[in-house]
């Protein structure tokens, strides 16, 4: 993306691309337009092409600022010693916290709102799979880290059915399911999850 050269920064970067997140994160792609990102930005459409490029460009960066924001779910969330299904139901527990706002439920930018949109930009395509690896690759760290003993095979089976129930949370919590119904669900995979992982290790499954 090109930006004017030498032109000095007359916003908060950071302030901006969080209000960019927010947006696209409640709108959706499509439904976002330049308009609604001058608005909750400040900034008109000429400054928003030469610092973030076009809306496409834009999204896939609010893309990267959302996993980056909630990476830090998947560790420091988690106390150190936890048995795995402590460890899975603190990471979907913090993430709810997260998808569900007194506006209502938002879900997960990533893959509540590029999903639909994949078919149509490959970029948005190529990005969501890059971020659906890494989420994947995430709770295989967070899982080994708290189940050492646990076989290779069960650790990336394990890993992927809790992307998995992540990214469910993320949608039925944006198509409005009630918060306890969510937890009920978050705590039963965590249940499933860790008992396959104590069955594959020989430890007791305890919470």
């Amino acid at each position: 993306m090109s930006r004017g050269r030498g032109r000095p920064r007359k916003f908060d970067e950071v302030e901006v691309r969080q209000a960019i997140m927010h947006c696209f994160w409640a709108k959706g792609y499509t439904a976002t337009s330049l308009d609604d990102l001058s608005k909750a930005t400040g900034l008109v459409r000429p400054s928003l092409y030469a610092a973030f490029g076009g809306k496409e460009d834009i999204f896939l960066a609010a893309m990267n600022d959302f996993a980056a924001r909630t990476r830090a779910y998947l560790t420091d969330k988690v106390p150190p010693e936890a048995h795995p299904r402590a460890a899975l139901q603190a990471v979907f527990t913090a993430m709810l916290d997260l998808y569900q706002t007194d506006e209502g439920g938002r879900g997960c930018l990533v893959f509540s709102t590029a999903t639909a949109e994949a078919p149509a930009h490959p970029e948005i395509r190529d990005k969501l799979q890059e971020q659906l690896a890494g989420s994947d690759h995430q709770f295989r760290r967070l899982l080994e880290r708290h189940t050492p003993s646990a076989a290779a095979q069960s650790l990336d089976a394990a890993a992927v059915l809790a992307a998995a129930t992540l990214h469910s949370i993320g949608l039925r919590a944006r198509s409005g399911v009630p918060r306890p119904a969510l937890d009920d669900f978050a705590a039963s995979a965590a249940r499933s999850i860790a008992a396959l992982l104590a069955g594959s290790s020989g430890e007791e499954c305890t919470g």
